[in-house]
């Protein structure tokens, strides 16, 4: 009976084309360290934020201590180690130059929420024998040192997706109003710092829900193209080019 039987290579059919999209959509199982490290990005920021437009005092700069230190300090360190150690990239476009620059990322983001918090406990707990007089002239010390590092970071991003570029721009715009209200205090250049912050914290947000997305399987979100060069090999030899590295 021909019906029937075309019937059941129809259905068959569908079956198969069904099941070809279905894996075409499977999560990616090289797993992604930044899907762990973007939210205490945004944690980390979010805290900063907070503090620098006012929703605490501004004379209680040991608000978000507890989260810069716990969640994107320490969080951040640990996430930079499991990041150095992958062999297979992950399935975000953030890898397809290879591993270093994300590690990078994670490392200098550590390190620069825990070297605040210690510059905060330090001065307030006087542990560097820093006289009051000088407390001015040690924050834009820490000041202009981070504020070169990230110039130096958002310019070696430029083969990342481009919104990676703009992050490490908006971090150095912060610490120079941060610098600006030090040097010459104003509530009004820390306001704007703590405003740019919160945008960082907003921007990490959407990075992190483009890389949980295509972690789970879905599409990456528009990320921006690279400002320079190309973003490396072709996706199928980057997990060969990653355990090389």
């Amino acid at each position: 009976m021909p019906v029937p039987t075309q019937q059941h290579s129809s259905t068959e059919a569908l079956s198969a084309a069904s099941t070809s999209a279905a894996a075409t959509r499977r999560p990616s199982e090289n797993a992604d360290p930044f899907v762990l490290g973007l939210p205490l990005i945004v944690v980390g920021a979010l805290a900063l934020g907070l503090q620098l437009t006012g929703y605490v005092r501004t004379s209680s700069v040991g608000s978000p201590l507890a989260l810069v230190i716990a969640a994107s300090g320490f969080g951040l360190l640990f996430t930079a180690a499991w990041a150095s150690r992958i062999t297979a990239a992950p399935a975000a476009s953030l890898w397809d130059a290879g591993k270093s620059l994300p590690v990078t990322i994670l490392g200098v983001l550590s390190a620069f929420f825990l070297s605040y918090a210690a510059l905060v406990l330090g001065l307030l707990h006087s542990w560097y024998g820093i006289r009051p007089a000088d407390f001015q002239h040690t924050q834009a010390l820490f000041q202009i040192s981070w504020l070169v590092a990230f110039v130096l970071l958002a310019v070696s991003t430029i083969r990342l997706p481009v919104l990676f570029t703009v992050l490490f721009l908006a971090f150095s715009l912060v610490l120079v109003f941060l610098l600006i209200a030090t040097l010459d205090p104003s509530q009004t250049a820390g306001k704007v710092g703590g405003w740019i912050a919160l945008a960082i914290g907003a921007a990490a947000g959407y990075v992190f829900l483009s890389v949980s997305s295509i972690a789970s399987g879905g599409p990456e979100y528009p990320l921006g193209s690279p400002l320079a060069g190309s973003r490396g090999a072709v996706r199928g030899d980057r997990s060969s080019a990653l355990s090389t590295e």
